[in-house]
């Protein structure tokens, strides 16, 4: 089997596995425990409260599913299909996940006996705590193989990415917003304040998790290309991987011939599409990858610094 192909299967299993992860945190540890956490389980939470007061119905599940068809929708609409695709596994397996660990009895009494509502009692403070804190570990965890797999987990992200296109707001201050204003919500609606507390516990937890996981996973490589096809490379790299290509002109050591050396700076996440691009068209080219430790500058970092007040 070629290794593009276990690649992508490996990358699939990444998905299934992160979601499965993300569900199950979501609706064994927060559901029960009605602790807010930001995403679209807490909006869940937060609706399922109300329909459980005025009618006993559970319907975490039915809201989870409706809005995250509907994000994906809207990213469909406002973000374009490359964003779309990428959801869409993530997401239906999202759905299954949730229905199935709020509907089927063992995963229902495996919540309940969790989160300490077993027979209809009231969770204590120790339940509430371990839900909040296993719950982050859970979802942490699982958005950030997620997003390994090349995959993304959707739902409120899709509110973040349309915030970033249409007014530059960086994703990590309107995750928190978003996320914050969700928990301040089931905070005054909920009227429970250690299960608000422990929603923002959980909500650190998480991050921190995919900041350990993911994001310090996110290296970069430089790559340079001796080709003759090297134009064909070049126009792959600003086309399909909308990076810039570096053209430096050399002169071989052995022969004198001249040669043209194609640089191109990529993330990790491009590595196995450039390699495997490299290898198709020209097998014999002379590839040389090496990993960064920063790169700043248009599709990286920014690497702009605030100036240093003058002494008065």
């Amino acid at each position: 089997m070629p290794n593009k192909i276990k690649r992508q299967i490996f990358n699939y299993l990444l998905v299934i596995i992160g979601t499965f992860l993300l569900a199950f945190g979501s609706v064994i540890f927060y559901s029960r425990s009605d602790i807010v956490a930001g995403g679209l389980s807490g909006i869940g939470i937060i609706v399922n409260h109300y329909t459980v007061l005025a009618y006993g119905v559970n319907v975490y599940d039915y809201v989870v599913g409706a809005l995250t068809a509907i994000f994906w929708l809207l990213g469909l609409i406002f973000i374009g299909k490359d964003l779309a695709i990428k959801t869409l596994l993530s997401s239906i397996i999202y759905i299954g996940f949730s229905f199935v660990f709020n509907r089927i009895p063992f995963f229902i009494t495996l919540a309940e006996t969790f989160s300490g509502t077993l027979g209809g009692t009231t969770p204590e403070v120790g339940h509430l705590i371990l839900c909040g804190l296993f719950g982050g570990i859970f979802v942490g965890g699982g958005v950030a193989i997620t997003f390994l797999g090349g995959g993304s987990t959707g739902g409120v992200d899709i509110i973040q990415l349309i915030i970033k296109k249409y007014t530059g707001l960086k994703e990590s201050i309107s995750s928190v917003i978003v996320d914050g204003l969700i928990i301040v919500i089931g905070m005054a609606c909920l009227q429970n304040w250690i299960p608000a507390l422990c929603g923002i516990m959980s909500s650190i937890v998480a991050a921190m998790l995919i900041e350990g996981v993911y994001i310090r996973n996110q290296t970069s490589y430089q790559v340079d290309i001796i080709s003759e096809k090297w134009e064909e490379i070049s126009r792959y790299a600003q086309d399909e991987l909308e990076r810039g290509a570096t053209i430096i002109r050399a002169e071989g050591g052995y022969k004198g011939e001249e040669r043209v050396i194609l640089r191109v700076v990529f993330d990790k996440a491009q590595y196995e599409k450039i390699r495997t691009f490299i290898a198709s068209v020209d097998p014999k080219a002379f590839v040389t990858f090496t990993q960064t430790n920063a790169v700043f500058g248009e599709g990286f970092k920014n690497n702009r610094q605030k100036a240093k007040k003058k002494k008065k």
